[in-house]
């Protein structure tokens, strides 16, 4: 790609950010960096939440660095959860700009997305992280973040050590950018694998993508696969999905458990990933209390993986070892005094919602088993785990904010009196102390930053989900004279806002049904990124009056569009209404105003994390 003296443009290439990481800066931050390195369309975001916090309930010190930024750019870039201080993050940028422009390139200098990536690295080095969790921006292959070479140390690839990467799901999105079919997007986005790493291969809905990626996988790094292979969705209101790990002598492959057990609850409750596993990766005692993995090396390693002496610091915060304790004990496969044949069983938290969180924490978990096997990370023990995957939080992703006051009364989006909560699942608290789901559907609005196809069929099968549940509990709960009423789908209130380029009619159509309305809303541009535009109100209707169209004569939607999203909630206060959920969704863009509007900061360490 041609160089350009506009930095405020996309500009895939690796040239400018690695002259200026070798040349440049006084010290090359990569250089003992550890890397997981997560590319794909969809799931990446939430593969690296869940890998971050397992990580950082071990005890290592962890960095994670996503695109896009959520709210600012400094959210992006953060230690153990917590994001870069704005100012510091500002003065590390100034330096860096500094820095690019006294040294210029044949190639031109650093696009805003290498500069925020060089950012990202700095701070990791500053802050002597153990490891850390990197998302790709675009792509792979060209991306800004591909600067890391193999496990062994520095090569022609990079310096650093990318140990493992993980490809989540591959879908038609940045056409004509990075590829024009399935396939070049795949080959493009496998770009990231490096030679003698581990690659975990996410489950593929494209099959010529996923026979790219596996070609590619075993050509460079053969032997050192991990297929995640995921059974279709079944009906089960909240899923278990129960899985298997096969040892393979020769090339290490775990394939998945042919028939996998679906139910509904684990025993604890709580909605759970099932995990089964030979016992060579054993972290368990047979009474249940952590010891030492096998792979443990050392003294220190190994008293730290006991239950009875662990304690690991979390924000300066000394967990004991009650806090340590597994959510669920494993229960050997066989006789538990046959200890060198027994599987080692365990259940680890599902919490982020939606049935393709499955499908995530698998490619998570694989990710986390390696680190602890092959590369030393012994402090990775599944109560680890467990609690990471029970801390985990992703905002902007079936998220349920609340709109309302707590009596349930509408309120004004500027009132100051706005509740506003972040939450997984609108539900309220009786006398018990026992979760229940919400009765008045206009305190909540469920934001989603779905902005393609597949994500939107996603977005629609959580919907109906939740909708069912609601209906059946307002049927229970209702006299029999209204009970008709309440068995009946609640139709759904869509506020869509879309970046141009974006396969609107697509996405609609995975989306609204007979008796939906469609509200049309612009986003406010996003920092330090003018290469985004947003879809005009009046274009995305007319694209959804052209392009949906239902079956039976008589089925149609509502639709009207707004100026801005403050607009839309002063709208939402005058007509609230029980029986229909609001929905955003259509852009991550979007999906943050919305935050900044109901004063939501996700990512501050004093936010209430519900």
């Amino acid at each position: 790609m041609a160089a350009s003296e506009n930095p405020g443009r996309i500009k895939l290439g690796l040239e400018r950010i690695i002259r200026f990481l070798e040349s440049t800066l006084p010290t090359d931050p990569r250089t003992n960096l550890r890397v997981v390195h997560v590319a794909g369309t969809n799931g990446k975001g939430s593969v690296c939440a869940l890998i971050s916090e397992a990580l950082h309930a071990a005890g290592y010190n962890t960095g994670t660095y996503n695109s896009p930024h959520f709210l600012h750019v400094n959210d992006a870039v953060r230690v153990n959860g917590a994001p870069v201080p704005a100012e510091e993050y500002a003065e590390l940028r100034a330096w860096i700009n500094k820095l690019d422009a006294a040294t210029p390139s044949p190639n031109g200098p650093l696009s805003l997305f290498e500069q925020a990536t060089v950012a990202a690295l700095c701070w990791f080095d500053r802050n002597n992280v153990d490891i850390a969790v990197i998302e790709v921006g675009m792509g792979g292959l060209r991306d800004a973040t591909n600067v890391f070479g193999p496990p062994e140390g520095k090569s022609s690839l990079g310096v650093g050590r990318s140990l493992v990467q993980c490809i989540c799901s591959v879908d038609m999105d940045h056409v004509g950018m990075i590829g024009n079919t399935v396939e070049e997007i795949a080959l493009e986005k496998i770009g990231i694998i490096r030679p003698g790493s581990w690659i975990v291969i996410a489950r593929q809905d494209h099959v010529g993508a996923f026979h790219k990626i596996r070609q590619v996988a075993h050509k460079i790094s053969p032997g050192h696969i991990i297929n995640v292979r995921r059974q279709p969705a079944c009906d089960l209101l909240v899923g278990n999905f129960s899985f298997s790990l096969e040892d393979n002598p020769d090339s290490r492959l775990r394939l998945p458990d042919p028939a996998p057990n679906w139910s509904i609850f684990n025993g604890t409750g709580k909605r759970c990933l099932h995990v089964k596993y030979p016992p060579s990766l054993d972290t368990y005692a047979t009474s249940g209390s952590l010891s030492p993995s096998p792979s443990s090396s050392t003294a220190s390693s190994q008293s730290a993986a006991k239950s009875g002496d662990r304690k690991h610091q979390q924000n300066g915060h000394q967990a004991q070892p009650s806090e340590c304790a597994p959510i669920c004990e494993p229960t050997p496969a066989s006789d538990a005094t046959d200890t060198s044949s027994r599987s080692i069983e365990a259940d680890f938290p599902l919490v982020l919602p939606g049935s393709h969180q499955t499908g995530n924490a698998c490619v998570a978990f694989y990710a986390l088993d390696i680190l602890r096997t092959y590369y030393g990370f012994t402090k990775l023990t599944d109560a680890a785990i467990q609690i990471g995957f029970q801390n985990v939080r992703w905002p902007g992703r079936l998220s349920w904010l609340r709109i309302g006051n707590a009596d349930g009364s509408g309120t004004n989006s500027s009132s100051t009196s706005l509740s506003a909560q972040n939450t997984n699942t609108p539900s309220s608290r009786n006398s018990s102390g026992s979760s229940r789901i919400v009765d008045s559907l206009d305190e909540w609005i469920l934001a989603d930053g779905a902005h393609n196809e597949p994500a939107a069929a996603e977005l629609r099968n959580y919907i109906n989900t939740t909708l069912r549940r609601l209906a059946q509990q307002r049927y229970i709960n209702t006299t029999t004279g209204k009970r008709h009423h309440f068995s009946e789908m609640i139709p759904v209130r869509w506020i869509v806002g879309f970046s141009r380029g974006k396969d609107m009619g697509s996405i609609l159509k995975k989306l609204v049904h007979p008796g939906d309305t469609l509200w049309a809303v612009p986003f406010s541009q996003p920092e330090e990124m003018p290469w985004v535009k947003c879809e005009e109100p009046e274009d995305i209707l007319a694209c959804a009056k052209q392009t949906l169209s239902f079956e039976k004569d008589g089925d149609s939607f509502e639709s009207a569009g707004f100026g801005s999203l403050p607009e839309v909630l002063d709208k939402l206060a005058e007509s609230a209404s029980d029986s229909t959920l609001n929905v955003l969704c259509g852009s991550l863009y979007l999906v943050s105003d919305l935050y900044r509007e109901l004063q939501i900061q996700p990512f501050d360490e004093e936010s209430e994390r519900l």
